[in-house]
């Protein structure tokens, strides 16, 4: 199993193979999601009043210290951490647009991407650029 964790406060994020994260939409709406802790599944769960739509841009949270998960270098990208089971530790890349199936696994040694949206990033080298 694959431990995912907070880069703010290295708390653990996923429960019985799901990733838990706390959203707000860019109106205010709030609550909690449950994504897939698989990589390249995007199965989410959460509750209907948040009424996600397709293409809409949302602020991804931890659960535990409340701080942000947006990635720096772009902000409709979500950043968290993964640690194997071989002690192998990854960045974890994922798009924070509902709907877009954009996945980025980075290590020192090698990236993967994962979802039909990952084409979006032209450049397979954006994440190591500076701002």
């Amino acid at each position: 199993m694959n431990h995912y964790t907070c880069p703010n406060c290295s708390v653990h994020l996923n429960v019985d193979g799901r990733l838990v994260l706390a959203i707000k939409t860019s109106d205010g709406r709030h609550g909690v999601v449950l994504m897939s802790d698989t990589l390249g599944d995007y199965n989410v769960h959460h509750h209907p009043s948040l009424n996600l739509q397709k293409g809409e841009k949302t602020n991804f949270y931890c659960p535990s210290c409340k701080g942000s998960l947006d990635y720096q270098k772009d902000k409709d990208m979500v950043r968290i951490f993964m640690q194997t089971e071989e002690g192998e530790e990854h960045t974890i890349i994922f798009s924070a647009i509902y709907g877009d199936q954009a996945t980025f696994q980075i290590s020192e040694e090698r990236s993967k991407s994962y979802g039909e949206m990952a084409h979006k990033f032209l450049d397979p080298e954006w994440y190591l650029k500076d701002d």
